[in-house]
């Protein structure tokens, strides 16, 4: 079963009706992008998704998911959907154009690769009536009235952002193999550590561990470091601790 890697819920500006999630390596203004997502939910070319919106002066807002293989689908409870593939070195960014960046540079947990999207869509139409329909009772835009009853619109068109790595699905983000070949660098290098000084044997094993851990984005389990620590304590090391780095070694 698909579990969820990440959520991040945040209001999004729309520019020229829509918002871009793109690689943040890629400039969503350089020419070959994508063609405007009119008439449809979202437009993409091989580094950029571009959602359509139908607001422009209303604030909607956005839900990001990753997954770690196809969620579930969610498409009764929202109005549109559609489905598109996206490549992304392990991040990616939410542009706004001229209201600036939503998100710049999120880490994702399936590192470099193509990854499927699925964005679902609800209250656009909603949103777009009951905006027209400020202007018929009240004729001035900047009266107080105007303004309040605006606020109220803000966030009530929705998106779902769901995004996931389809190739590393059936391995779990890879975790098997990494954690396999953690053990056994903790293995050979703490048996190192019995011949040379401990503290350069735990300067090695935790270099190797944070290398490997920071190249895979993927959390060391803590029993690797009770193997670490009770390796260091045969050959007379004092240290016992955890070495923490980012959350990656707990």
């Amino acid at each position: 079963m698909s579990r969820r890697l990440l959520q991040l819920v945040i209001p999004v500006t729309p520019e020229r009706r829509m918002f871009r999630i793109h690689d943040p390596a890629v400039d969503p203004d350089a020419p070959g992008g994508p063609l405007p997502p009119v008439g449809a939910l979202i437009s993409t070319n091989r580094e950029q998704l571009w959602v359509g919106s139908l607001q422009e002066d209303i604030n909607v807002r956005l839900v990001l998911e990753e997954w770690d293989g196809a969620p579930p689908p969610c498409g009764d409870a929202w109005d549109e959907e559609a489905k598109g593939s996206v490549y992304l070195r392990g991040q990616l960014s939410i542009s706004m154009g001229l209201a600036g960046t939503a998100v710049h540079g999120l880490r994702l947990g399936g590192g470099v690769g193509d990854y499927s999207v699925r964005v679902y869509a609800s209250n656009r139409d909603v949103v777009t009536r009951r905006y027209t329909a400020l202007f018929d009772r009240h004729r001035n835009p900047l009266s107080d009235e105007f303004q309040q009853e605006k606020k109220t619109l803000e966030g009530l068109e929705r998106y779902l952002v769901q995004l996931w790595r389809e190739s590393l699905a059936e391995t779990g983000y890879g975790t098997g193999s990494l954690v396999s070949g953690i053990s056994g660098t903790l293995v050979g290098l703490t048996l190192v550590s019995c011949v040379w000084p401990v503290a350069v044997a735990l300067w090695l094993v935790v270099e190797v561990v944070l290398t490997l851990a920071e190249d895979w984005r993927v959390p060391v389990v803590p029993a690797e470091t009770a193997v670490l620590a009770g390796a260091l304590d045969v050959c007379g090391g004092v240290c016992r601790g955890r070495f923490p780095r980012n959350g990656t070694i707990a």
